[in-house]
């Protein structure tokens, strides 16, 4: 009679141990399989927030150490009446800056996914209607608002953070030249479409004021904020974000007749994965456009660390966790095959002197279980896939908690860094999709039949080791 046939007629013959060990191998390979749907979930979930957020890390000038600094007093020995004191006036430029060429070779460069750079200045528009702020602000301010050059709004952080969202019309491209992108807002105060052109004039040094040649910018595109001042913030007209212009890098230049800027001071670059952050750093610092004399990179990576900080200690839980359910299974199997194996002594004789030999009976323990297993592993599927979604959003949200506070004081400082509000919104995930796929059904049946195998082999050494006339002797 072949061993499998044995392993089947026992299996089905001794009912009540095959159903105790069936409820015993299910139940552990419920928790088995629940670790793993749960540590697999959040890898998955790591590295989707990985590619939603990706990493930041930021490239300017180096005011420090760049030869190409330069420091020019303005106002010598200036006397404030209000304080009684004198001061100097000074003014900080690099004569090196980014240009967009740069910020192209910036975004050649594998694994960055974009670069925002802004030029802001304040400019005097008389022919428009701006909304109030909060508080009131200098004469000479009270028609002038941010505007931003940029080289592509698209990438610029109002934009990809969610905090301004283009409603109609085209963002602005670094080939655009004369256009504007205002809020949908501003252009209906001021009744204001796509195609039509707002005026100001050029920076005249000598009024020291927006009173040079006339200049026209065609309005290519609105956005809608989704974030604005609270009740009771202090927010001047020139800071309210519904009055915010952006317009092409070389309009801004021209308009404030800059003799000095040409280019960016700093880039914000995003790139795909925060965990590439080192290659990432490492290729841009090897592209040779850029004078690495005049600029240095500070990487930061402080959102995805505080969005991702739940899932990564879910995941360390997790893992810890299955190793411990993996070693306690295994050493209570290991007790329950060494007692059964043990009231089989009599049956192991019989064997015996059939002539069968030892590593056949052992087989055929060793078929026994792994007959058993199938089925309880195949189940192990229905009740794993419950389990999973219950503890492992159970283990998260107890994470998350852990993880608000942190999160509302990083959020608070953004705020306070910020030149207009911004989306402060940390995208932690607030729940994970846990579910039993194939794989990880394969993978517990590839854990547990090795277990078996390992658990059937030692539990039958106690026997095995014994002689035909020592186990017969046993018997009497």
């Amino acid at each position: 009679m072949s061993i499998f046939k044995r392993a089947f007629l026992y299996v089905t013959r001794k009912r009540g141990k095959t159903i105790l060990l069936s409820a015993i191998l299910l139940i552990m390979a419920t928790f088995v399989l629940t670790g793993i749907s749960i540590w697999k979930a959040s890898e998955a979930a790591q590295l989707n927030l990985r590619q939603r957020l990706g990493g930041r890390f930021n490239i300017h000038v180096d005011w420090e150490n760049s030869p190409y600094v330069v420091k020019e007093i303005i106002k010598d020995n200036e006397f404030d009446e209000a304080t009684g004191k004198t001061s100097n006036s000074f003014l900080l430029y690099s004569t090196v800056q980014l240009t967009p060429e740069d910020i192209a070779a910036i975004n050649s460069v594998p694994g960055v996914k974009y670069s925002g750079a802004r030029y802001g200045s304040l400019v005097r528009f008389d022919n428009l209607s701006l909304f109030p702020g909060t508080v009131s602000a200098a004469q000479e301010l009270q028609h002038r608002t941010k505007v931003f050059g940029v080289c592509c709004t698209e990438t610029d952080d109002l934009f990809t953070t969610g905090t301004l969202t283009l409603t109609e019309g085209q963002h602005i491209t670094s080939e655009d030249r004369s256009v504007a992108i205002i809020s949908g807002d501003l252009a209906e105060r001021n009744e204001l479409h796509i195609g039509d052109y707002i005026t100001t004039h050029i920076y005249n040094p000598e009024d020291d004021d927006f009173t040079g040649e006339e200049m026209r910018v065609q309005i290519i595109g609105l956005f809608t904020p989704n974030v604005t001042e609270q009740p009771g913030e202090t927010v001047t007209i020139f800071d309210k974000i519904q009055n915010c212009i952006f317009v092409d890098l070389q309009t801004a230049i021209k308009v404030n007749d800059d003799k000095i800027n040409y280019g960016f001071s700093a880039v914000d670059v995003t790139i795909d994965d925060p965990q590439n952050m080192e290659q990432a750093v490492s290729a841009v610092k090897n592209l040779p456009v850029i004078d690495w004399n005049a600029f240095t990179i500070e990487p930061d990576n402080e959102v995805y660390e505080k969005a991702a900080a739940p899932l990564a200690a879910l995941n360390e839980l997790v893992v810890i966790l299955l190793a411990v359910i993996i070693v306690v299974s295994a050493v209570i199997l290991a007790l329950i095959l060494t007692l059964w194996t043990k009231t089989r002594i009599h049956e192991i004789g019989v064997f015996l002197s059939m002539g069968i030999r030892k590593s056949a009976i052992i087989g055929q323990h060793l078929t026994e279980v792994l007959l058993i297993a199938v089925f309880a592993f195949g189940l192990s599927h229905f009740t794993g896939n419950v389990a999973a979604g219950q503890i492992g959003n159970h283990l998260l949200e107890q994470r998350v908690q852990a993880e608000q506070e942190d999160n509302s004081s990083f959020a608070a400082a953004v705020e306070a860094d910020a030149d207009i509000p911004i989306q402060k919104t940390l995208p932690t995930e607030n729940g994970i999709q846990v579910s039993v796929g194939l794989d990880s059904l394969a993978m517990i049946y590839l854990i547990g039949f090795v277990i078996i195998i390992v658990v059937v082999s030692i539990s039958s050494i106690t026997v095995m080791r014994l002689k035909p006339r020592e186990i017969l002797s046993q018997m009497r």
